[in-house]
């Protein structure tokens, strides 16, 4: 069993491929520079499986590992690069060390064999320093998986709605730099809204109220169905998310990202229990991925991640779908609302995840 400070088993195995591979290659030199240790080149191959097999442990754990843990804004974009160049490590160390079992009686004294191999073997530490450099950052630099660092942000983000309803800092922050925006529901929720969104397609009607606990919420009907709310301007690499309440609508919301018009975007959507990840281009729908998912009335916060060829949905910051596709054009971000009834929204935000 995990101790409660550690979220998964990645970190448990995620240094053993690194070791033994680093290990292998370096044992491949030291027998080329003493010849007459005729083991060594075997050493190193039952080293390299097992470096190997470690990555195999590490990718998978690594997949389980993105459920447990809350992924946000640039991090989304890091672990992207961390999975795929983690499978590229694996793959690659698993075809050479099959490579070198092949060759297993042949490695004592055929150096012309021999030598090309270590050179080989080493090169693949290229992209295991570079899956190690992704990791690190995601722990050291974006704190993922670090309880204190949650727990500061979830603090911080109480004190900023608290200020909000105090009228301590404005409640549209407007377009960053790179085409990013937050938007909270305050005092002023119905002006904000109709200054500073586009209603595309159907009809809206907008009114402010307050819950139980006194916070403020933008109360959006649909008058004519389906309405799409869109803000900003075309961007890529999006992180978006929304904090709402969808108890009181009798039909299905999209998150909408990389809209290039009401009848082209990619979207998350939620039906009842069903959620999906898909995109629409010229009205012709195509549903990546779609799974099920327990929730209450009051749904919380949804949130969309696209970046480049990865799709994540979430709900209440755990990870339900992951799909791939090919990476979408720039494009604007929104909300479909289709049927009747009412949503409540307390906040959306939209980062543009920068791509090293």
């Amino acid at each position: 069993m995990l101790p409660e400070w550690m979220p998964n088993i990645h970190p448990l195995f995620v240094h053993f491929p690194i070791a033994l591979l680093a290990t292998a290659f370096l044992v491949d030199i030291v027998a080329l520079v003493i010849r007459t240790v005729t083991f060594l080149p075997r050493m190193s191959t039952i080293l390299y499986i097992l470096g190997g097999l470690g990555a195999v442990a590490a990718v998978i754990s690594g997949e389980f590992a993105t459920e447990t843990v809350k992924v946000t804004g640039q991090a989304s974009s890091i672990m992207n690069e961390h999975e795929e160049v983690g499978e590229l490590v694996m793959k690659y160390y698993l075809v050479y060390g099959a490579l070198r079992v092949a060759l297993w009686w042949w490695l004592k004294f055929r150096l012309a064999i021999w030598i090309p191999l270590a050179v080989i073997g080493g090169v693949g530490l290229v992209p295991l320093y570079q899956a190690s450099s992704f990791g690190g950052r995601l722990v050291y630099e974006q704190g993922v998986g670090v309880s204190m660092v949650d727990s500061m942000t979830i603090q911080l983000e109480a004190k900023e709605r608290q200020l909000v309803r105090m009228g301590g800092t404005p409640e549209f922050s407007g377009l960053d730099e790179h085409g990013g925006w937050r938007w909270l529901a305050g005092a002023h929720a119905v002006t904000t809204f109709n200054t500073a969104f586009e209603v595309i397609t159907g009809e809206v009607s907008a009114e402010m109220i307050q819950d139980s606990g006194g916070d403020y919420q933008l109360a959006l009907t649909v008058d004519h169905s389906p309405a799409l709310v869109s803000f900003g301007i075309p961007v890529s690499n999006v992180d978006f998310e929304v904090a709402l309440n969808i108890s009181e609508l009798d039909g299905s919301l999209r998150l909408i990202h990389h809209m290039q018009d009401s009848i082209s975007y990619h979207f998350l959507e939620v039906t009842d229990d069903i959620l999906r990840l898909g995109m629409i281009s010229d009205g012709e729908e195509d549903i990546l991925a779609e799974g099920y998912f327990s929730m209450s009335n009051d749904l919380g916060n949804l949130r969309v991640v696209s970046s480049t060829t990865h799709f994540r949905g979430y709900v209440n910051d755990e990870l339900v779908l992951h799909a791939h596709g090919d990476a979408p054009s720039a494009g604007r971000a929104g909300v479909l609302m289709d049927g009747s009834g009412k949503v409540s929204l307390a906040e959306m935000s939209l980062e543009v995840l920068q791509i090293d």
